[in-house]
């Protein structure tokens, strides 16, 4: 019945300058624009994938992310230590720098977004 997690959704109250930094920093792809009072935002895609990423404002949301902890998400690499030299080039806000994965042969970096947001990288060293 459930096949895989189609889009994520981030909502923010300055959804523009989050929307900005995803694709200035992970490069994604803008694909799908909507401006409409009750739905605005933009379709990111990171490419190849079945996962995109939407971006866009809601009127519940206000301010940054009170409980970043909540949830995270991952994003593949191709190499953990080039993506945390990049990362640091960009002046990303670095929570955990690379580490090995405790159960399984994979590395991974933590960092925030602007509005606190966590998200991680995973791949080899």
């Amino acid at each position: 019945m459930f096949k895989n997690i189609s889009t994520i959704l981030i909502w923010s109250q300055d959804w523009k300058r989050l929307l900005n930094w995803y694709i200035d920093v992970l490069g994604l792809k803008p694909i799908e624009e909507i401006n409409h009072p009750q739905d605005t935002g933009v379709l990111l895609e990171f490419a190849p994938s079945k996962t995109w990423l939407w971006i866009g404002k809601h009127s519940k949301v206000k301010g940054k992310n009170k409980d970043k902890y909540r949830i995270m998400f991952n994003i593949d690499v191709d190499s953990i230590d080039k993506t945390y030299k990049y990362l640091l080039a960009k002046k990303v806000k670095i929570l955990a720098p690379p580490f090995k994965a405790p159960t399984f042969d994979k590395y991974f970096i933590t960092f925030l977004d602007p509005d606190g947001n966590i998200l991680q990288a995973i791949g080899p060293k």
